[in-house]
């Protein structure tokens, strides 16, 4: 059989134990020295009642601050960075710019587009009084027609005067519009003669890059001859390996920005050539819509004309009485209405399509202009002024830190403990804040091959930097409504854990199922019950069948008294003897064997 011993107890009892052989060998009874007395040794233990109870363990893991919430501020276009005045720890207000871009090409869509929109607004306004005009011709018509029918002169006459005033205010109106086409095609004219003047700008700059970025490309393919001996004189002429290399290495990193340089040159080429068709379409389209409203005003004028005529004649008492007639004039002038009508929906289908492209050049123009789409503090800057800001890298960093979290790894065991909501402490240089789990991981992290388990901490502050390491203390393995007894009082036999009870004065062994366990305590799930008398304190000679005295808050360590009364023992005044300490020595030895 195999015997544990308990550290902190099995000092004083071997000592006790000592002080027991010592002070027989002394007394000796009255009897010579090699006299042996054959004695039954009873042992004293202090006994415990099991108790059913609840055991939580307490684990700790390595967490990762961050912030919760953490966005990416990254440009939507490659262009000229104007200014930002936004530094690392800076806090912003959501919505707040953070630095604008060089947006002269966007301002120059968003000129045409509206140019184009203004044009097509133009066209459906014409349209409109198309159809006005048609409706009260129809309504004169009609109310003509019904007064012819009635015999109702008067009125018909009242009515053609209403159609022919109609008809004079629809030419009015066509001029007006003919007025506005025309202030707008002289502004459309100067933007095109702006964008003229920037095209041939950019077209220089063009010219200009594309020779610098040959001369540039010329000189690294003359210092990278494919003929070697011609490449050895060229090294030759730098004066050895290491000049060559350094001015070849020159000359490619002038031909590298040489390139760049040549490849924005075109964009500001293709960009202000864009926009200059863009203006000069424009351009056409007022033209379009003042050609569309001379004829909508020939139209008008004969229809004016043929009111008149029509006036003239009914004042001439020249009126087609018959039934037929009336009703084809009507069906006439209901399919006038109609034709108008068609044409007002085609011109706002344009004009919807040229609101579109405006809301598009608007929409492309606030790309110019970063701003932060979360209230946070700056956690990097990318960009500075006059850098070229590009859609693939992040221009800002920001981080809410109103709420951080922090991120820890544990095994699938522990993971199946662990539930959404869960209270936890983090621990960071000793300070503890308090936090609840709000996510637990499904799938193994590849990298450490656990699972990541995240917690949110409901009040930091400063000391919770954004990346730092911290302790996480959480509750893991739980048992419930099971026996709770000592840890110490465990024995093992191979891998079989077992207890000493006291049974009737006697020592009895019992196997026993264990759970869950700690420093200090120890769950039992089989082999003991609450009647159960459990043997805490350990000895040498502590055995199955061995003979005990329960020891009880009065009598302790330092005096007992065997049954028969015939040992009394102090073994505070014991331990002050060397013989005490060779003989307690000497008691541990004969134990443990």
């Amino acid at each position: 059989m195999k015997i544990s011993g308990k550290g902190r107890r099995s000092r004083m009892i071997s000592v006790l134990l000592a002080v027991m052989c010592v002070t027989t060998a002394i007394t000796g009874c009255g009897q010579a020295e090699d006299e042996e007395e054959v004695m039954s040794e009873v042992i004293p233990v202090q006994i415990q009642v099991p108790e059913a109870g609840k055991l939580t363990l307490k684990n700790e893991f390595i967490g990762i601050v961050s912030p919760e919430e953490s966005v990416y501020v990254v440009p939507m276009v490659s262009a000229e960075v104007l200014s930002t005045e936004i530094s690392v720890g800076d806090t912003v207000e959501a919505g707040q710019v953070l630095c604008k871009l060089d947006s002269e090409a966007a301002e120059l869509q968003l000129a045409s587009a509206q140019a184009q929109y203004d044009s097509v607004a133009a066209n459906v306004n014409a349209a409109q009084v198309g159809y006005e005009i048609a409706q009260a011709q129809y309504e004169g018509t009609v109310a003509q027609l019904d007064a012819q029918l009635g015999g109702q002169k008067n009125l018909q006459m009242y009515q053609l005067q209403i159609q022919v005033d109609t008809v004079q205010g629809g030419i009015d109106d066509i001029y007006e519009q003919l007025d506005d086409l025309a202030e707008d095609k002289e502004d459309a004219k100067d933007k095109k003669d702006e964008l003229k003047s920037a095209r041939n700008q950019a077209t220089v700059y063009l010219q200009q890059a594309q020779k610098v970025y040959e001369m540039a490309r010329d000189a690294v393919t003359a210092l990278e001859p494919t003929d070697p001996n011609v490449l050895q004189e060229v090294i030759d002429q730098y004066g050895g390996q290491e000049a060559y290399k350094a001015a070849l290495d020159n000359a490619k990193d002038q031909l590298a920005s040489a390139k760049a340089a040549y490849e924005q040159a075109q964009e500001m080429a293709s960009a202000t050539e864009s926009a200059y068709q863009q203006v000069k379409s424009g351009i056409e389209s007022i033209e379009d819509g003042e050609e569309q409203l001379n004829n909508t005003l020939a139209d008008t004028y004969k229809s004016l004309e043929q009111a008149e005529a029509i006036k003239n004649i009914t004042e001439e008492q020249i009126y087609s009485d018959t039934q037929k007639v009336v009703d084809a004039n009507k069906k006439t002038a209901a399919l006038s209405i109609d034709s108008a009508a068609a044409s007002v929906n085609a011109a706002q289908v344009g004009m919807e399509g040229a609101q579109v492209a405006v809301d598009s050049a608007e929409y492309q123009l606030d790309m110019y202009t970063l701003t932060a789409p979360i209230s946070g503090v700056i956690e990097a800057v990318n960009v500075e002024a006059h850098d070229f800001a590009s859609p693939g890298s992040p221009a800002f960093i920001i981080s809410n830190k109103d709420t951080m979290m922090v991120t820890f790894y544990v095994s699938e065991g522990i993971r199946n403990t662990l539930t959404v909501g869960q209270k936890v402490q983090v621990d960071r240089n000793g300070k503890l804040y308090d936090a609840a789990i709000t996510e637990i991981g499904s799938m193994i992290d590849q990298t450490t091959g656990l699972f990541a388990i995240k917690a949110c901490v409901s009040a930091p502050d400063a000391s919770l930097l954004t990346g730092s390491s911290v302790k996480v203390i959480a509750d893991t393995y739980s048992q419930d409504n099971a026996l709770l007894i000592p840890y110490d009082a465990v024995y093992y036999d191979a891998s079989q854990p077992y207890v000493y009870v006291a049974v009737n004065g006697i020592v009895e062994r019992r196997d026993i199922e264990t759970g869950i366990f700690d420093e200090e305590t120890i769950t039992v799930l089989a082999g003991l019950t609450t009647e159960d008398q459990l043997i805490t304190s350990w000895s040498a000679n502590l055995r199955e069948g061995a003979e005990i005295s329960i020891l009880t808050d009065q009598s302790t360590a330092e005096d007992t008294v065997t049954e028969d009364g015939s040992l009394e023992a102090n073994s505070a005044a014991a331990q002050d003897s060397p013989e005490v300490t060779d003989a307690a020595d000497d008691a541990v030895t004969a134990g443990e064997e």
